[in-house]
């Protein structure tokens, strides 16, 4: 387990290059994305299948998205056109791994209501999208992982903790190990914090009043979708896990914490299952995104990952344990 960057600055330099090269066609050629929808309990989801260049069976990694309500496709289509997703996207291709990317219940294509769902729900969702994969004839089925972002990263230890038979593995992006409830308190009061407010502990126990009730009340009757995920603790998912889980923080991050939930991950993972390929990098200057910025609103941000992340998920003794090493 790493605990700290290294900084090897060739390293950063050669993945910057390599992304830059990549949106702008220079890198190996990709093939075309397909479209590949799956059914789920909410109704038919959408989703893009994007493989790498060559032949398969390709390993596989299935991402997930935080909270929110905008579609992966405004990642490649439109005016609104990101960078978070495609930059991902382009750096597993270049090594060989099929994507899939789906929208939640609700969103662009995909049928249902996302906010009437519970954090079970988008994990059933997500292992239906490993089952869709599994049965494709250019996917590995054996290697197949789940990337979450974020409130994905709760999604994605939940779904892997069901299904270690077909789950491979779990990257994890700012995906908090607290618990819901926590985790909103924190970035409520960072953000009180940085708008230099008064009486913040006062604010933080009423908020903490405020989010046990609605979680009491929603065991009776939804009050709305916070009800549905403020109880969600994934400490008992965490400690069931089998698979490798690659966690990734950022020290200027504002709603995700490195100082709370690093010790409880490391408290948690693998304490029922005796797994203990845990790997954990923390980066410095990076936010939520893994973009360098200040932990409070600052100077407009870089739109690109920070080199660094991309050092940090090319860890070594986590992928080679797959027979992969991603430079």
């Amino acid at each position: 387990m790493r605990g700290s960057c290294r900084h090897r600055q060739a390293g950063r330099l050669l993945d910057a290059l390599l992304v830059t090269a990549l949106f702008l066609g220079v890198g190996q050629a990709m093939a075309e994305p397909v479209d590949l929808d799956f059914r789920a309990s909410a109704g038919t989801l959408s989703g893009s299948l994007f493989p790498p260049a060559g032949e398969g069976p390709f390993p596989a990694v299935i991402f997930l998205a935080g909270s929110g309500d905008e579609s992966y496709r405004t990642g490649w289509e439109g005016e609104r056109r990101s960078w978070f997703w495609p930059e991902l996207q382009a750096w597993f291709a270049e090594r060989g791994h099929a994507v899939y990317i789906f929208d939640k219940p609700g969103i662009g294509r995909s049928e249902g209501n996302w906010r009437k769902e519970s954090f079970d729900d988008r994990a059933s969702n997500a292992l239906a999208a490993v089952d869709m994969l599994r049965s494709q004839q250019d996917i590995d089925a054996a290697q197949i992982g789940l990337l979450g972002h974020s409130q994905g990263g709760w999604i994605a230890v939940k779904a892997a903790a069901s299904a270690p038979e077909s789950v491979a593995y779990v990257i994890s992006l700012a995906g908090p190990a607290i618990s819901v409830r926590q985790q909103i308190i924190e970035d409520t009061a960072n953000r009180w914090q940085c708008d230099q407010r008064r009486a913040q502990g006062l604010r933080r126990t009423g908020l903490g009043m405020l989010l046990s009730s609605m979680g009491t009340a929603g065991r009776v009757i939804p009050v709305g979708y916070l009800s549905r995920i403020v109880r969600y603790d994934p400490a008992g998912d965490l400690a069931r896990m089998q698979q490798p889980l690659l966690a990734l923080f950022a020290t200027n991050d504002i709603m995700v914490m490195p100082e709370t939930n690093i010790p409880r991950l490391q408290e948690f993972f693998g304490r029922d299952s005796g797994n203990r390929q845990l790997f954990i990098e923390t980066l410095p200057g990076l936010d939520h995104f893994f973009r360098a910025g200040e932990f409070c609103l600052g100077p407009p941000r870089p739109q690109t990952f920070d080199p660094q992340f991309w050092e940090a998920l090319a860890a070594p003794g986590f992928w080679q344990q797959f027979g992969h090493r991603l430079h």
